[in-house]
């Protein structure tokens, strides 16, 4: 018999297991701990099992990984570096994320394995069965994905007398996580006229992450400034939106891409002529298409511009980020003329509208 294997045999203590044998995730009598520590997303408000092929696991997971969680093998003792994992933070599915213990229920059993007195919510393990190699123990798996974890016996720590022994190799250990489903951000690529007056405006909005000037429209790979300033590639000057869907929406990032331009006028936003100035909301699906179209038509009835909207509608084309000279280019040269006589006063014009959406430390300049 190999060591490895006959260490499992002394630390199983399987003659105290008979007694939570359970099929369903009945949690009652134990400490579910919910941390919520600062950083780092883990969710616990998952609904849906996740469910996937042995092909499909194969993809993910390391050999390793995949021989203990899905054919429920058993690491060596001693050998897993989250044994002696002191840090704060929650120990995660390595199959699919589900958080399954956190560090404040961690103790160190003397075992070789990461020992746990409690999961982390109800939803993170199950207790079934095991009777294999000749002996009859509780297995603990992932309750999201089924992955084998390892067994629980009843000789661990108050306050729940239980011990969670863990295979490490199917934890993933985050440092610092958060409860909370992690921000869902979105992105969006609009052109009306300079990129460095849209940008700025963009930044100004709350929700709104980051913000890059770049050029799209066209079919000209990496184009340059020069380039592009010529008319010739087909693309326009445009920024890429990355936005916090949860806080500001598709809808109202349309309603700032109006607010920001005259989009009556053609091929131009005030002193700037040519296609590369052109007016362009740029759509990743049909709903965002219906969004642009709908907002359009409530501009026209509204009678706010006397000649027709000429902002074009296309489907999202490649965006190629500009030299950095041009990132954030009024926020950081604001002695520029173009940005005393242009950027500010376009701006100021811009954020005049955009009272409700803009961030607490914004105003007009």
């Amino acid at each position: 018999m190999n060591h490895w294997l006959l260490a499992i045999l002394l630390f199983t203590n399987i003659s105290q297991c008979s007694d939570k044998k359970s099929e369903n995730n009945d949690f009652s009598g134990a400490v579910v701990l919910e941390e919520s520590p600062e950083s780092g997303y883990v969710d616990t408000s998952w609904t849906e099992k996740v469910i996937k092929t042995n092909a499909e696991w194969k993809k993910i997971l390391t050999p390793e990984q995949y021989h203990i969680t899905r054919e429920q093998g058993t690491e060596r003792p001693f050998t897993s570096e989250l044994n002696d994992n002191h840090e704060d933070g929650i120990f995660i599915c390595v199959s699919c994320k589900n958080p399954l213990f956190s560090s404040k229920a961690k103790f160190n059993s003397g075992t070789g394995w990461p020992s746990f007195f409690a999961p982390y919510f109800s939803k993170s393990v199950k207790v079934s069965s095991d009777e294999s190699l000749g002996m009859v123990r509780d297995e603990i798996s992932c309750a999201r994905c089924d992955a084998h974890l390892g067994h629980v016996f009843n000789d661990g720590p108050r306050p729940t007398g239980l011990r969670y022994c863990m295979d490490g190799v199917a934890l993933k250990f985050e440092k610092n996580a958060k409860v909370g489903v992690a921000p869902k951000f979105g992105k969006a690529i609009f052109s009306a006229g300079c990129f460095w007056c849209m940008e700025a405006v963009y930044e100004s909005i709350n929700g709104v992450k980051n913000v890059v000037s770049g050029y799209s429209g066209g079919n000209e790979e990496n184009p340059t400034y020069e380039q592009v300033g010529s008319g010739m590639t087909g693309h326009a000057e445009s920024i890429e939106v990355s936005y916090d869907t949860s806080v500001v929406s598709y809808a109202s990032l349309v309603r700032v891409f109006f607010a920001a331009q005259d989009p009556t006028q053609v091929n131009g936003q005030g002193p700037d002529h040519g296609s590369q100035y052109r007016s362009i909301a740029f759509y990743n699906n049909n709903e965002e298409k219906k969004i642009i179209e709908d907002y359009i038509k409530q501009l026209t009835a509204s009678g706010k511009y006397s000649k027709p909207i000429a902002a074009q509608i296309v489907p999202t084309s490649k965006f190629w980020k500009a030299e950095d000279y041009h990132q954030n280019y009024v926020r950081l040269h604001p002695e520029d003329p173009y940005v005393q006589h242009e950027s500010i006063p376009r701006l100021n014009r811009a954020l005049e509208q955009l009272k409700d959406l803009l961030k607490d430390n914004i105003a007009a300049r």
